[in-house]
């Protein structure tokens, strides 16, 4: 695939591994080679050639740009069954400290090819969504292998539509404010009912003699991202909140 010299609207897909920094250095070695060849076998038994995408790997996962000539909904559908499948059956019998655990972001946004690898909102954008507060919280309070977090306008042209098997039921809204951040996304877990998953951390404990509605507001800091998060639930989702 081409390089492309102008900002143009592509399928984006972020994937990051649970837990990665905390790994030692021969963990972190087999998470590179295991999560290369878990997204390269997902995306084979969709159907789908990743030879074809631009990928700027990480250490702990990868960035994607997606060619026009991929079915949006074949990403969204059925290469997140499979990446679902794959995982799944590759954690069975491990410990959990041994698990790949994944969070995947698509989002459709403007792009360009860069001097370091890709520029344009878009790519923020899908970064953003992959690290955000409740993609943690969702792997955090679950047994999850895998969380799936669309975009807004993925959500509404892709699964609302529907153009995928999913039922629009199956994903939950929230709001990420992430830095300069704030966009509106959906959650789904494979395999779990997302709507039954706390992403609201547990508030430390309030002081004594503190009325319980100062304590239900106060800010928490996530420990995997450092965001701030606000305690409130929207629209069955939650608010999220950076003080810096």
């Amino acid at each position: 695939m081409t390089a492309f010299d102008d900002f143009r609207r592509h399928l984006l897909v972020s994937v990051d591994v649970r837990g990665y920094g905390s790994s030692d250095d021969l963990r972190q070695h087999e998470i590179q080679e295991q999560l290369s060849a878990v997204l390269d076998t997902a995306a084979e038994r969709a159907g789908l050639d990743r030879t074809t995408w631009h990928r700027q790997p990480a250490g702990d996962g990868e960035l994607a740009v997606l060619p026009d000539s991929v079915p949006e909904a074949r990403v969204v559908d059925d290469f997140v069954r499979k990446l679902h499948t794959e995982l799944r059956d590759r954690n069975h019998g491990r410990l959990p400290a041994a698990r790949m655990r994944l969070r995947l972001a698509v989002h459709h946004g403007v792009v360009r090819t860069a001097t370091m690898g890709f520029s344009g909102k878009g790519v923020v954008e899908v970064s953003r969504l992959a690290d955000s507060a409740v993609a943690h919280l969702a792997l955090d309070h679950s047994d999850a292998d895998l969380v799936l977090i669309v975009s807004q306008r993925v959500f509404e042209d892709t699964i609302e539509q529907p153009h995928t098997g999913y039922d629009a039921a199956m994903f939950r809204e929230v709001e990420v404010h992430n830095k300069e951040t704030r966009l509106r996304a959906w959650l789904h877990l494979p395999g779990h009912d997302i709507h039954a998953v706390p992403l609201v951390p547990s508030a430390p404990a309030a002081a004594p003699g503190t009325p319980p509605s100062a304590a239900d507001h106060q800010n928490i800091v996530h420990s995997n991202t450092g965001t701030v998060i606000q305690a409130r639930d929207i629209h069955g989702g939650i608010r999220l909140g950076n003080d810096h």
